[in-house]
Formats: C-alpha cells, sequence, structure tokens
C-alpha cells in the first residue's frame, strides 16, 4: 500500500479494511491477553509488513520479498519477527518451568 496511488478503489478498500483487521487483532490479543503470557502479535505485525509493501497489490509478476522491500516494511518485518521470537522463548520458557 505504499504506492497508494498506483492502487484501483476495490484494491485500495480491501487493503485498508486488512490493516484495520490486523490492528484490531494486535489490539485485541494485547488486551484480553492474561497478564502472565506475552501477546501474540508477531503474525498480525508480519502481514501488515505484508500489505504495506508495493508488490503486493501489483499486477503482473512482482514479488514481495525482502530484498525490494522499503525500510518502513522492513522496520515492521523485523519487529514481527522480534515479537514472535519473544513469544515463542517466553511460551517455551513457560513449557520447561
Amino acid at each position: 500500500m505504499l504506492n497508494w496511488f498506483n492502487l484501483s478503489l476495490q484494491q485500495k478498500l480491501a487493503g485498508t479494511f486488512c490493516l484495520a483487521l490486523c490492528l484490531v487483532v494486535i489490539m485485541a490479543a494485547s488486551l484480553y491477553t492474561p497478564p502472565e503470557r506475552t501477546p501474540p502479535v508477531g503474525l498480525p505485525l508480519m502481514a501488515i509488513g505484508w500489505l504495506l509493501h508495493p508488490g503486493a497489490f501489483a499486477k503482473g509478476k512482482r514479488t514481495v520479498a525482502w530484498r525490494g522491500a522499503p525500510l518502513l516494511v522492513k522496520v515492521v518485518w523485523a519487529a514481527g519477527i522480534a515479537a514472535a521470537g519473544v513469544s515463542v522463548a517466553s511460551g517455551l520458557a513457560r513449557m520447561f518451568a
């Protein structure tokens, strides 16, 4: 969605709806997760990064890849990877404790 001006109205509406849905999932995961657990926000952050990538809605054979991603997408993906890693590590620590 970083190529906002090149998207059709349907793509803009679908992308905006999906971004809002991901943000609602992040908020719900943060609000309804018990205090002793880590909220699972890694996957929604990865989805937001995919939605922000200019290749996600491009026509043709443009791929969604790390190499062609803008810096904002790389930061969101890195945050998603870190959040998923923290969530997995805390789950494993809780399981083995």
